[in-house]
């Protein structure tokens, strides 16, 4: 770390466009401590050498507020006097610290709404926080992955037709601009809906530089802020109404922004059809960056930094996991709307699974989905019999210590990404893509990228998530941490195997053990009799190997449409689909515009 750090000083001081070092130090092996000791040895140096050297200002980006607030007060107590700042929403600097202070420590949201500002012309805060007494500030340390690194853009049919049947009559008058390309972007999007029926499917609608002539949509956000929208919509006082609405109309109108300033591309998914765009929000010009990231391999965010980041190898062998047992149950329905459906016949079945297994005195952390935590909080954790059980959701648990002495988890679903996601971190950082990637997303050696990034980020989420407990901490010189059970449903594909492989690389000697679990009740599914669904599967038992459309299977079955079919078909718990598998047939759904659906027939 303290190479690393030292040279990226000499970069900037060179006059150096420093790239990123991204260094892996595992879980527990003193990152944020090194860090402390380095800024309070480095402000230490500064007073040592004052007139005769350049000082080294320092930026240290964290996680959480709670985290700046204890670097700052370890590299007091090192320093042994005032060198370090916070400042974050709880407890901002005063101008005059920012420019006395050695070390400044923010948190990763305070790091990127200084760029987005810096964005939107206000380079203010930005320039306080890299600016200081020596000059420019030499080195940013940002300790764990930043999370929200693009700032993502999406807006629906459903709200844009919302947003514009609220416009008031005087507001249309006084903003004739605004209101029009607001209608106009609406009536684009409403034209890639009529074209293209398929789910998953993806268009570009215009590149840097062609979209309608942009006006700034302040004035219309400003004017649109005053409506009582609760009284518009639902005739009634409600503060909740009101600003919920409020903000529903805000994030519609900044998106279609955000959406006439670069790229757009169309997007299906489900029943919504969207207008969508994506930024870096990432300050890539940061001040000798260095970035302390235990899951950095898993991470494709770096993959696509390219050439502007380097990997330092890290010495290997500093833990050993061999005092976890990773208990895998295989299954199907992990995402959320499946947990959301079925966690209430699920949440007993884990709970027997689970307190089988481990005896009452044991500490237990659960992480689930955000929309079946209440439930779970409800009907487990407030009548647990262990010693203690918490529960925490997918996106609020990353970077946490609040379970740090817990000796027991449980990973209960898992957070799939919707497409777009990974299509707005590609572009954010690649550039706007054609209609031709959109519909066969290939980068470099991957075949498909999008699912690549989607896999491995899954596993960056679960690592992050197993590591909460007490094997994060590190008890002796071999690396060993305590004794821990870790409890875990992975799908029953090619996702759950590389997953796994991710958990035992970035978790060496870790004692993985199948978990005689099942998540669900074996029920036997079969198509209803003389239905649609018997008569393709009787049709494609007696079809020859090869493909064939589902335009030529809607005409030789006489079916009146392909919705319900595409959405079973999508449905790879489906009895239906199920069956087909079982026939070595599978879906290939077209994507993009003018492309068609298929089956395919193994020979």
């Amino acid at each position: 770390m303290g190479e690393n750090f030292g040279a990226s000083i000499v970069e900037v001081i060179n006059g150096v466009q420093s790239p990123w070092r991204i260094l892996q130090p595992p879980t527990g092996t003193g990152k944020t401590q090194g860090t402390c000791v380095y800024a309070a040895m480095q402000a230490d140096l500064n007073r040592e050498t004052e007139g005769t050297r350049r000082p080294v200002g320092i930026i240290i980006v964290t996680r959480l507020k709670e985290d700046a607030n204890n670097i700052a007060a370890t590299v007091n107590t090192l320093a042994g006097r005032s060198v370090a700042v916070v400042h974050h929403s709880d407890s901002y600097a005063t101008p005059e610290e920012l420019h006395e202070s050695d070390v400044v420590i923010i948190t990763h949201q305070a790091f990127l709404n200084a760029k987005r500002k810096l964005k939107g012309q206000d380079g203010r805060p930005w320039d306080r926080l890299v600016s200081w007494r020596g000059g420019q500030r030499l080195l940013t340390i940002i300790d764990e992955a930043l999370a929200n690194v693009v700032d993502e853009s999406s807006a629906t049919t459903e709200n844009l037709a919302f947003v514009i049947s609220l416009i008031p009559p005087a507001v249309r008058v006084a903003l004739p601009e605004q209101v029009t390309l607001l209608e106009q972007v609406h009536h684009v999007l409403l034209a890639y809906v009529d074209l293209d029926d398929l789910d998953g499917a993806m268009s570009l609608i215009w590149e840097d530089g062609s979209a309608p002539a942009c006006v700034d949509f302040a004035p219309l956000l400003s004017a649109m802020h005053a409506l009582p929208y609760d009284r518009i919509v639902y005739n009634r006082n409600s503060t909740w109404d009101r600003t919920r609405l409020a903000e529903r109309v805000e994030e519609t109108i900044t998106a279609v922004q955000s959406c006439l300033d670069q790229f757009a591309y169309y997007s299906k998914s489900g029943e919504w059809h969207s207008i969508n765009s994506a930024a870096l929000a990432v300050p890539l010009n940061t001040p000798g960056p260095v970035v302390l990231d235990a899951t950095a391999r898993a991470n494709f965010l770096w993959d696509l930094f390219e050439e502007r980041h380097v990997r330092p190898t890290v010495p290997g062998r500093a833990r050993d996991y061999s005092s976890v047992k990773l208990h895998v149950a295989r299954g199907t329905g992990l995402g959320k709307n499946a947990m959301i459906e079925r966690i209430k016949e699920r949440l007993p079945r884990i709970r027997q699974a689970v307190e089988d297994a481990v005896s009452p005195e044991r500490s237990v952390f659960m992480c689930v989905h955000k929309d079946v935590e209440e439930l779970v909080v409800k009907k487990w954790a407030e009548k647990s019999n262990f010693k203690q059980f918490a529960v925490g959701h997918w996106g609020a648990v990353d970077g946490r210590n609040t379970w740090q002495d817990f000796d027991t988890a449980v990973i209960l679903g898992l957070p799939y990404r919707p497409q777009t996601w990974a299509t707005n971190m590609f572009c954010a950082l690649q550039g706007a893509q054609d209609d031709k990637w959109l519909k066969s997303p290939e980068w470099k050696h991957y075949n498909n990228v999008r699912r690549e990034m989607e896999q491995r980020q899954m596993s960056v989420s679960v690592i992050q998530a197993i590591n909460r407990i007490c094997c994060r901490h590190v008890i002796d010189a071999e690396g060993h941490c305590p004794a821990a059970d870790i409890f875990i449903v992975l799908p029953q594909d090619a996702v759950g195997d590389a997953i796994l492989d991710d958990i035992k690389v970035d978790m060496p000697g870790i004692n993985v053990r199948p978990w005689d679990f099942s998540l669900d009740t074996a029920k036997e599914k079969r198509p209803r009799a003389g239905s649609s669904h018997v008569r393709l599967i009787d049709y494609m038992t007696k079809h020859a190997a090869g493909t064939v459309s589902l335009s030529e299977i809607q005409h030789a079955l006489q079916l009146k449409n392909l919705k319900k079919l595409r959405e079973t078909l999508n449905d790879k718990e489906h009895p239906t689909t199920q069956a087909l598998i079982g026939l070595g047939v599978t879906y290939n759904p077209g994507v993009g515009r003018g492309s068609k659906s298929f089956l395919a027939k193994a020979a």
